[in-house]
């Protein structure tokens, strides 16, 4: 094919791209150099700086990296950080849990088996928050907001976030601070109208002199949320900094940074709906009488504590306070460039970081499923209300909530982390050759006790009051609608553990780059040392709390001593054509590891010496062994890329197009504590399984005069083969399209319109039923009444769609319409801000 026949495709590509599929990125593309973060090129100019050399742009790397400024993502109206990172193609994101966290994360059709984003490694600055995204009870999305502080956001997916990332082959989203070498900042105070939320944003940065600057952003938070809780679920605060001095001339610099932040966030657990079902299809979805998951929950004053077994063996009152977060970290950063092109980098980072997950979960049942059981060695004959107004009143509902009120306390969950990179660059005939080698170490920590109380509530929307259970002679068999300390899942749950992982990774690239071509290759070598302990619940026995007898479990079983290292290998090999000034086009592939954690714990996968069990040991019953440590310790990914970038005219305008073919697999064994997955209902068990996935990505923007629109999508065809099972079938939880699109108009200096769009097409959850996909559509006004000064009005969802995004569940199937539940979006929020830049 000419070259001017596949430029103009690929124009025709970003024009449909930008106008049809949607989902959205950068405005104006704000990107870092490795001395400032502060946004300084547009579109497939700038320079990548995460999870690559940080001297090449956007068009002229091999890789596949998008950059989305501050300003994009504000304009994307983001409810939580799973929002933010819809924003980012190749990121499949389904539902949202919340602003406190704990959602899903997925890429490029490489779904997750259990929880967390196993194969996603999100960073603040270039390093990681979390070495492991799928910490129990700790996912990484818990531990990173986004505010003021931020610049723009980097995401890399596959290839070189498979070497210069450890437990990252899926992809990299890299928070990138503004550094406040040019000088100014905003205040910003937003208000929910309808619904109880304050939160005020700033950040402010300058130069001190010629060669020192500095910048300082964060936010605080407070209210009861739009889900209208009855008292205060958000009470957060998060302060970012950082001083930069210049030193030869520009040659090097040394940055130092400091982070602070005491977060309290909701975790949604989702609600009840009403849905139509014919065969695996299910459609008319809408909400629950008494129950509407867009702007209620099951948080409740009348369930805002409870009381739990704790580790010191007493009844212990905790509060209900969704997912809190606790960091207090300092690092700095040197870059210093030699004569004869070697430059030397490295970044540092420690971090005191502690926390908790405290949160109702949802399970729709019949009431007619209790009554008439036998709960703690007696016949339930009558429910009654265990709270509130009713109190003592006996309960007649059709349906109630029988999930765990959960406490997870996350003692310590700090690290140490630091990353030392040399690099030269040399000529060599018509083109440059850069070797760099480097080394990366963390050590992370994770101490927690899991606390897990089988409880009963009422299913309502509107402070459901917790029930008691009652015999037929009026004896009580739980206290305060708990009917058991930490047993809910059984003696797997009961945990207690102090763990410590210390990853060393020595990784090395060769890049030569020519006039027309680039070909490059990495490979990294990650070492991982496990120490530490864990135990699981022992035998159950019983506590008298309030004069009722409770079965309790505590955590003195088995007990794991870890003291093992597993060492694997990442690579990747890339190549890109510089077609043009305008036009590239890259190939590359990639095998990258990641290492499985504290899922490996209580498994009997860890032999009594501590070291990791082999296939042997297991078939043999030695040492303690039920099950291989070693071959599932490691998840490896597979990837295959084929992309094109390119920008130019449109219409009059300018464009750029990001566009990836993509194709991957891997195989995963991982452990899953609830009953939520696990075969036959029971909690705790290991899921193995395969999979695989084709599909694409796209990312584009367009701007003409004061016309601005970008936009992503990820298309994947995921799919799962089961342990045992001789066929693959549609993988659960990804919806095959997920898109985002944001769309701003500017009327002068007077006011900026802007329209974003969220959606996705159809998933299925794990018992196959299909669910439909919907788009959520989010408007905003800004005016600029005086010079300085912004007045904003933000709606989210502004038909009040009810679309239900995470994986749904079918509660009551015997009825018409059917019960299910399951994590609808937001109804229609709106919100006013004011802010004044200076």
């Amino acid at each position: 094919m000419k070259l001017s026949s596949l430029y103009a495709c690929a124009s025709f590509v970003a024009l449909s791209g930008a106008f049809l599929a949607a989902p959205a990125m950068a405005q104006e593309a704000a990107q870092a150099d490795a001395a400032d973060a502060v946004p300084e090129s547009v579109g497939l100019d700038a320079i990548v700086v995460t999870a690559s050399g940080r001297d090449k742009t956007q068009l002229n790397t091999s890789i596949s990296v998008s950059s989305i400024s501050a300003e994009t993502i504000s304009n994307l109206k983001p409810s939580s950080e799973a929002e933010v990172f819809r924003s980012i193609p190749g990121i499949q994101v389904a539902g949202t849990s919340g602003p406190g966290g704990n959602s899903n994360i997925a890429v490029r059709g490489l779904p997750v088996a259990t929880g967390g984003s196993p194969f996603v490694q999100i960073q603040e600055d270039g390093l990681p928050t979390v070495l492991f995204g799928d910490i129990q009870f700790g996912n990484n999305d818990y531990w990173t907001r986004f505010d003021a502080s931020v610049a723009n956001i980097e995401g890399v997916r596959g290839g070189s976030a498979t070497t210069f990332a450890s437990q990252a082959p899926g992809a990299v989203i890299n928070y990138i601070s503004h550094t406040g070498k040019d000088e100014g900042g905003y205040v910003q105070v937003g208000k929910g109208l309808g619904y109880d939320e304050t939160k005020v944003d700033f950040r402010y940065g300058g130069p001190i002199n010629d060669t020192t600057y500095f910048h300082v952003g964060g936010f605080f938070k407070n209210g009861r949320g739009p889900l209208h809780a009855d008292y205060t679920v958000s009470d957060s605060i998060q302060v970012k900094g950082n001083l930069t001095k210049e030193f030869d001339g520009g040659r090097g610099y040394f940055r130092l940074m400091f982070k602070y932040a005491d977060t309290q966030e909701p975790n949604y657990t989702g609600s009840p709906a009403l849905a139509t079902i014919n065969g695996k299809k299910v459609t008319n979805i809408r909400p629950f009488p008494g129950f509407d998951g867009r702007d209620s929950s099951n948080y409740s004053i009348y369930n805002q504590d409870f009381l739990i077994y704790n580790r010191e063996g007493n009844l212990e009152r905790t509060k209900m306070d969704g997912i809190t977060t606790n960091a207090k970290s300092f690092g700095g950063q040197f870059h210093y460039e030699f004569d004869g092109g070697i430059t030397v980098d490295n970044n540092m980072r420690y971090t005191d970081m502690s926390g908790g997950f405290t949160s109702p979960f949802l399970n729709v049942a019949r009431t007619s499923s209790v009554l008439g059981s036998t709960v703690n060695g007696a016949t339930v004959a009558t429910i009654k209300y265990a709270s509130g107004p009713k109190a003592g009143e006996v309960f007649t509902g059709e349906y109630l909530d029988n999930n765990v009120n959960v406490d997870t306390r996350i003692r310590d969950i700090g690290s140490f982390a630091n990353d030392l990179t040399v690099a030269g660059k040399f000529d060599v005939g018509t083109g440059k050759v850069t070797a760099r080698a480097g080394v990366f170490y963390m050590n992370q920590k994770i101490a927690m006790d899991w606390h897990v109380n089988k409880s009963l509530r009422e299913l309502n929307g509107d402070n459901p009051s917790q029930l008691d259970l009652f015999d037929s002679a009026g004896n009580k068999l739980t206290q305060a609608g708990t009917a058991g300390y930490n047993n809910n899942w059984g003696n797997c749950c009961a945990r207690d553990y102090d763990l410590s992982y210390a990853n060393t990774a020595p990784y090395m690239s060769l890049d030569f780059d020519h006039d027309l071509f680039d070909i490059d290759g990495s490979v990294r070598f990650e070492r991982v040392k496990a120490s530490g302990y864990a135990i699981g619940g022992g035998d159950e026995f019983d506590v008298v709390s309030g004069g009722v007898t409770i079965p309790t479990i505590t955590s003195d079983g088995v007990r794991e001593d870890l003291n093992y290292t597993r060492s694997y290998t990442s690579y990747t090999v890339g190549a890109l054509f510089k077609a043009s000034s305008n036009l590239s086009i890259f190939a590359r592939t990639s095998r990258g590891g990641r290492f499985n954690g504290d899922r490996q714990t209580l498994g009997g996968k860890i032999r009594n010496d501590g070291a990791l069990c082999t296939s042997a040991d297991a078939a043999a019953g030695n040492g303690g062994c039920t099950a291989d440590g070693v071959t599932p310790s490691v998840d490896f990914v597979k990837q295959h890329e084929l992309g094109i970038k390119s920008r130019g005219g449109l219409l009059g305008g300018r464009f750029t197009l990001e566009l990836t073919l993509l194709k991957g697999s891997f195989k995963q064994s991982t452990y899953e504590l609830s009953a939520t997955k696990c075969p036959g209902g029971a909690g705790g068990c290991v899921i193995d399984a395969k999979y695989k996935s084709t599909g694409a990505e796209i990312f584009a923007t367009y701007r003409n005069g004061g016309f601005s629109l970008v936009g992503n999508a990820t298309y994947s065809k995921a799919k799962k083969q089961a342990a045992g099972a001789s066929s693959y079938t549609r993988a659960d939880g990804i919806p095959d399209l997920i898109y985002t699109l944001s769309a701003n108009y500017d009327v002068g200096e007077i006011a900026t319109f802007g329209l974003a769009v969220t959606g996705q097409t159809s998933a299925i959850d794990s018992a196959g039923y299909e669910y439909p996909g919907k788009a959520i559509f989010n408007p905003s006004l800004r005016v600029y009444p005086i010079r300085n000064l912004e007045l904003g009005l933000q709606v989210y969802n502004v038909f009040d769609t009810f679309d239900l995004r995470g994986n749904g569940g079918i509660a009551d199937a015997s009825v018409n319409p059917t019960v299910i539940s399951g994590a609808p979006a937001l109804g229609r929020t709106v919100s006013a801000s004011v802010r004044y830049s200076f």
